[in-house]
């Protein structure tokens, strides 16, 4: 059986449309389902059907559900999770895991140390390891995790972090290899090259223009804008795919701007066979 990397969701953590927002692109979305886009999230399907979902967004019941439609099953038997840092949309889904929902038992959360201790000294994600609902697995930058046959190398990414680190995946299969970015502030050289040299790269797309928010909160919540991305990875060796789009952004507009050949936006059910 083939690998797999199914996209699962592709807007910034408040989702699509955003809470309490009542702008064009938001309005839109409320009155076409078919616009609404659920948050940032990836799952890997390995070659015996094991899942593997990379954060446990606020939309986690429905993109388990989704994932399940893909791989072809009833439901999803969730092998691992791995969290990449500790913003709301990356961890909120968590709380599905304990008694009030799935009563999950053991579920391996792959993270780094800073998040770890992030979950064990906070309530209620705290209560799921007591419980046993969850168990933390250390997943530090530079280590490797081999699973179901794709080999997911975890890296730091520059990000604000106010309780945790952040990382991103590179996740290799037999023949191609696909890395996934939803959060960075800025890419660094290292970063970039990466980037260049994946099969396939899903990085940050929050921010369309350096316009899109006034000045002050554009630096409180920086991320590389896609109009600089489209010049930067010009030639990058596959396709780049952006993603965490915010409500802003004007590629969730009725009439996006065009991307150049080779950049596209992640939907929800893209799927890439590595």
């Amino acid at each position: 059986m083939t690998i797999h990397v199914h996209v699962l969701g592709t807007a910034q953590d408040g989702g699509f449309p955003h809470a309490g927002c009542a702008c064009a692109h938001c309005e839109h979305a409320r009155e076409n389902p078919l616009l609404r886009r659920k948050v940032s999230c990836i799952a890997v399907v390995g070659e015996t059907g094991k899942c593997l979902v990379v954060d446990a967004t606020p939309d986690f019941a429905t993109q388990l559900a989704d994932l399940a439609k893909a791989s072809g099953r009833e439901t999803v038997g969730l092998e691992a999770l791995i969290l990449t840092h500790a913003h709301i949309g990356h961890y909120l889904g968590l709380a599905m895991l304990g008694k009030e929902a799935m009563s999950a038992q053991g579920v391996p959360v792959h993270c780094t140390a800073s998040m770890r201790r992030f979950l064990e000294q906070n309530r209620p994600w705290s209560h799921l390891i007591d419980r046993d609902e969850i168990r933390i697995e250390p997943l530090g930058p530079g280590e490797m995790l081999s699973f179901d046959g794709a080999e997911i190398h975890p890296f730091l990414t520059p990000h604000r972090g106010e309780d945790t680190d952040t990382i991103g995946v590179e996740i290799r299969g037999p023949s191609r290899t696909l890395i996934y970015v939803s959060d960075a502030d800025v890419f660094p050289p290292a970063l970039a090259a990466r980037i260049e040299d994946a099969d396939v790269a899903l990085i940050d797309g929050t921010f369309y223009a350096r316009d899109e928010l006034p000045h002050r909160e554009i630096l409180e919540v920086r991320h590389p804008f896609v109009t600089e991305s489209v010049e930067r990875f010009a030639n990058a060796r596959g396709d780049v795919y952006f993603i965490h789009l915010n409500h802003t952004n004007a590629l969730l507009s009725p009439e996006p701007p065009a991307l150049p050949d080779g950049f596209r936006v992640a939907r929800e059910g893209d799927a890439f066979a590595l």
